[in-house]
């Protein structure tokens, strides 16, 4: 059996963490002269932006699933990650220094990551090659913090 389900809560929380990770990368860009981090950091904020407006369209759409995949624990599990990634983002982000910046951006991705994951999990083939396009940009975007937080940590 299938159901129509909005996903609403799920992309809202989608679009502030981009929204926020945009910001959050334009801010880094400003705290620094590094030329390098400069480049990267106003790279990774314009990729937030483009996975904000995709995230926003699909939020717009339809999306058929089945209901086997979204039991009762299933929900607890994503209320869970809902409810821990809003306390996140309404706790102190704000940045004092490339540590605690690079921190957040490395908390960002992560989340972001694990989002998509599940997404994927419950709507499945339909968007599933967006989906794992940005999964990759993700995890591109978590190799790039790590290697430059080994260099100037």
């Amino acid at each position: 059996m299938k159901e129509v389900f909005s996903l609403e809560d799920i992309f809202n929380v989608m679009i502030e963490l981009e929204s926020m990770g945009s910001v959050h990368y334009s801010n880094m860009k400003n705290m620094t002269y590094n030329s390098n981090l400069i480049v990267l950091f106003d790279k990774l904020s314009k990729q937030e932006l483009a996975h904000k407006e995709l995230y926003t369209r699909f939020k717009t759409e339809t999306i058929t699933f089945s209901a086997q995949k979204v039991d009762d624990e299933y929900k607890a599990y994503m209320d869970c990650l809902l409810t821990q990634t809003i306390g996140f983002l309404n706790g102190d982000r704000e940045v004092t220094d490339f540590e605690k910046g690079f921190a957040i951006a490395v908390q960002l991705e992560k989340d972001t990551i694990m989002f998509l994951n599940e997404l994927k999990e419950i709507i499945g083939s339909s968007h599933a090659e967006e989906i794992d396009r940005i999964i990759l940009q993700e995890k591109a975007h978590l190799r790039a913090l790590y290697e430059y937080s080994q260099k100037i940590l």
